[in-house]
């Protein structure tokens, strides 16, 4: 399960996902083989990724909740994040 804390109207609230598809995953990687320098992103790019933080947690909050809610310092590796394994998923690998 995957967790995210942003700050909405003055308080702290917690977002869950079960996990984050492969949909979310492929749109990553296809982010990346078209980002020049992952380093130095353009404002479109830097919303391109951080709209997949959206996608992954279903659209409970908007990219602009998002933005507002989150200290600068922890988007990047609010994105980056994503994509790590979880120990639920590492010991069940996603199956049943």
């Amino acid at each position: 399960m995957k967790k995210l804390t942003l700050f909405i109207n003055k308080e702290e609230k917690i977002f869950t996902t079960p996990f984050v598809s492969g949909l979310v995953w492929r749109k990553f990687i296809e982010l990346k083989a078209r980002t020049k320098d992952l380093q130095n992103l353009t404002l479109e790019e830097l919303d391109n990724f951080s709209s997949l933080v959206v996608l992954a947690f279903d659209d409970q909050f908007t990219l602009d909740q998002f933005y507002a809610g989150i200290p600068h310092d922890k988007v990047m590796e609010t994105i980056d994040s994503l994509f790590l394994p979880t120990d639920e998923s590492e010991e069940g690998n996603g199956k049943k």
